[in-house]
């Protein structure tokens, strides 16, 4: 028995990366599976909106990049602790291969973040009258150009979701992750809303560009390139930087110095708790 149990979990995780959960479903998954769903639609919404609003200023890419930036980031924060609100192909598979979550929870993610971002952008479609935020590459550059850079774009976000969700490291607050998240998409934005039109997001790209029906010839860039990313920050990410926290004296130095000021805080409020009865106590 023991060893069916053994073959069962190799069957689910090799080499580490996980290819199934240990439930193909449950509520939680579907909790989570509504949450992409949903953030993904207000992420098209918001992109295509600011695109749309941005239409008629003059400082357009300043405009788009912080508005996105810092739209995508609350939305990141309003489903991270239900699916992490990853809202992005790239980012989902990037957590996969950084042996994050599973290879079947990636896939399944991947399918409700294009459907979110189908119906965002049908929304937008209905109510307007147009499709705002279509990618296509400018014609200053070339398709390998727009590759390289929508490459780099979504590799400097993957990087950073994996750096914020790593829990070896030391975290500031909560709500200051989605904030670095934002902040490295409206950089991307920064640089790549002049030359590709920001996709950095293969649910977003394809979108806005199925509602709207316009494919270039180098839309494949806006789906390969962020997959690529994917693969090599996430792979990149665990195999370089995370193991570092595992052989760092300082860090585990830290876990020990937290482990015990965790203790102390503990009998301080029991401490209390004691006070405060025999205080009761007294006062009766």
């Amino acid at each position: 028995y023991n060893e069916y149990k053994s073959y069962l979990r190799m069957a689910v995780e090799v080499c580490g990366f996980k290819i199934t959960d240990n439930s193909l479903f449950s509520l939680d998954l579907v909790r989570e599976i509504i949450a992409e769903l949903f953030g993904t639609f207000l992420l098209v919404l918001t992109v295509e909106l600011t695109v749309a609003d941005a239409s008629g200023a003059s400082d357009k890419v300043v405009h788009i990049s912080l508005a996105v930036g810092l739209g995508i980031g609350g939305i990141v924060h309003l489903f991270s602790d239900i699916s992490g609100g990853q809202l992005n192909p790239a980012v989902s598979f990037a957590l996969f291969f950084g042996r994050v979550i599973s290879l079947y929870k990636a896939v399944v993610f991947t399918v409700v973040q294009i459907v979110g971002g189908i119906i965002g952008a049908a929304v937008v479609r209905g109510i307007m009258g147009e499709n705002y935020g279509v990618v296509a590459k400018a014609g200053s550059i070339t398709t390998s150009q727009a590759f390289f850079l929508e490459f780099i774009g979504t590799l400097f976000l993957v990087l950073t979701v994996l750096a914020s969700v790593n829990g070896k490291r030391g975290h500031s607050p909560g709500y200051l992750q989605p904030l670095a998240i934002g902040i490295s998409i409206a950089v991307a934005h920064f640089y790549l809303v002049p030359k590709t039109g920001a996709g950095i997001n293969p649910a977003r790209s394809m979108a806005t560009n199925i509602v709207a029906n316009e494919f270039g010839d180098a839309f494949w860039l806006y789906i390969v390139g962020p997959m690529v990313a994917a693969f090599v920050g996430g792979i990149f990410y665990e195999f370089v930087f995370s193991s570092y926290y595992d052989n760092d004296e300082t860090y585990n130095k830290a876990v020990r110095n937290g482990a015990e000021a965790d203790e102390h805080l503990l009998k301080q409020s029991r401490r209390g708790a004691n006070d405060g009865r025999e205080y009761q106590a007294i006062s009766a």
